[in-house]
């Protein structure tokens, strides 16, 4: 009586399907491929290496590209976020007064001042005549 297979059986199988379909030709087997087409061993010989080399070079360039891509990418996004800093810093900026206005802002605050201090006086003499003429108009006691 046969026993039934079981799951692990039938996922092995698959498997060793994947791996004789991965499988790469050895050497002999591509040199004997170029043969039947009509090569001299020798001739064969430097047509495999030639294809290795190639398929080589394709690869390893292949991940280059895909690396510096990675790379530009990766470059270019943390250029935009230097770029929006900068735009930022750049808009503060530009709403500063630069040294030009602040030394005219600075002169003119210091005119203003000089021209309060010398009218103060003249100010508070006058409020202080009004009170006193408003004091001695409502006194009962100054009308005679």
């Amino acid at each position: 009586m046969k026993q039934p297979a079981t799951p692990n059986a039938a996922e092995e199988t698959k498997s060793e399907q994947k791996q004789k379909s991965k499988k790469f030709p050895t050497p002999s087997e591509l040199i004997s491929h170029y043969q039947k087409r009509g090569l001299e061993p020798a001739e064969a010989s430097i047509k495999v290496i030639e294809d290795l080399q190639n398929a080589l070079v394709r690869v390893v360039s292949s991940s280059r590209n895909a690396s510096s891509k990675d790379k530009l990418v990766t470059d270019a996004r943390k250029i935009d976020a230097i770029n929006g800093r900068l735009a930022v810093v750049d808009a503060k900026l530009e709403t500063k007064p630069g040294y030009v206005e602040t030394f005219a802002l600075g002169l003119a605050s210091g005119a203003t001042l000089n021209g309060i201090s010398a009218v103060w006086p003249h100010v508070t003499r006058g409020i202080g005549q009004i009170w006193s003429a408003v004091r001695i108009g409502t006194d009962p006691s100054s009308t005679s």
